[in-house]
């Protein structure tokens, strides 16, 4: 501590990390003790007790979600916060009353084969749980081979989607769709843009050499940007999007936009409205007996990428950083056995 302007003052050390200095000292680097150099030592052992009992206290699992609410959940997407919130209500419930470094495999295990009935909420827990205790480890709260999750493979085993939109069908869908969807799905197919990016286009986004694409889900990771070069069905498709926009909509906002010209989609990654376009859509296809099976707007993408000349280009117009993600979730092909 030193004393300045009257009083003496405790200089926080570096070594105390952000969540005790935010919760502690208000994410001050500097605290004021007292003008009397007794006053100051009170303070000062009152303080030492807290860096104490929180370095303690953060031991119990508990507090270590809570930390991990504080530092890890806000960098990331917020369709990714909100499912990672409602998995540590889950997690919480299970393990938040024990010692972090008292949680053993098989305590993860055994919550493992508790969400039997519900595996892929399953496995995003699990993903979650790992996750924490990385963080740990990152944090000094478990030493490195305390981590119980490390090399063992506990999640379930899901089969990912395998439903492949013929042309057919998807022309003969398309006869119910309005002129907004109908310009959607050409955009959909001539791109394969997932759909949190393709609600967020702008007027603006296209430009003379083709559509400059910064994938919203990777920006935070890899910062991977992908350019779509212009093609004729590029050109046509966007040309026939702007010609379904509504009127009313100004000139230089949003390409699927409501009639304010808000998009379909909010901050939170939400797109309510849009879904239920889709939904009521596909509604008047299936009463109309054209398809016999919904598909999703998912499924479109899978689409692009099994319609798309080898799996490279596949992974490319989908915007992943390797091909595996393409392969294993959208790449629709049987293997030809020669």
């Amino acid at each position: 501590m030193r004393w300045k302007n009257g009083a003496w003052r405790y200089r926080v050390p570096r070594w105390v990390d952000s969540f005790t200095q935010q919760h502690l000292f208000q994410g001050k680097t500097e605290v004021t003790l007292g003008a009397s150099l007794p006053d100051a030592a009170q303070r000062y052992a009152h303080i030492v007790s807290e860096l104490d009992t929180r370095s303690r206290r953060i031991g119990i699992f508990g507090d270590l979600i809570d930390r991990y609410i504080v530092e890890a959940v806000p960098h990331k997407a917020p369709a990714t916060r909100r499912s990672n919130l409602i998995s540590l209500d889950r997690i919480r419930s299970h393990f938040g009353s024990m010692l972090s470094r008292d949680i053993e495999s098989h305590h993860v295990f055994s919550y493992r084969d508790q969400r039997r009935e519900t595996p892929v909420s399953a496995n995003r827990d699990l993903e979650v749980l790992s996750h924490l205790f990385s963080k740990a480890v990152e944090w000094g709260v478990l030493r490195n081979n305390e981590h119980p999750m490390r090399g063992l493979r506990i999640k379930f085993s899901t089969q990912p989607r395998r439903r492949y939109v013929t042309d057919q069908e998807l022309a003969s869908a398309l006869l119910y769709a309005s002129p907004f969807l109908r310009a959607y799905v050409r955009i959909k197919l001539a791109y394969g843009i997932r759909k949190s990016d393709l609600l967020r286009l702008r007027l603006s986004d296209r430009r003379p050499e083709g559509l400059r694409m910064l994938h919203s889900k990777t920006a935070e990771s890899s910062g991977r940007e992908t350019l779509y070069q212009w093609t004729d069905a590029r050109w046509w498709a966007w040309e026939a999007a702007i010609a379904a926009r509504p009127t009313q909509a100004p000139p230089n906002a949003y390409l699927f936009c409501t009639r304010a010209g808000e998009p379909y989609i909010n901050e939170e990654g939400l797109c309510s409205g849009f879904n239920s376009i889709w939904r009521r859509w596909l509604d008047r296809a299936l009463d109309a007996g054209v398809i016999l099976a919904r598909f999703t707007e998912q499924n479109l993408r899978a689409k692009v990428a099994t319609d798309s000349v080898d799996l490279e280009q596949a992974r490319r117009r989908l915007g992943h950083t390797d091909t595996a993600t393409t392969r294993r979730h959208y790449w629709l092909r049987p293997e030809i056995a020669d």
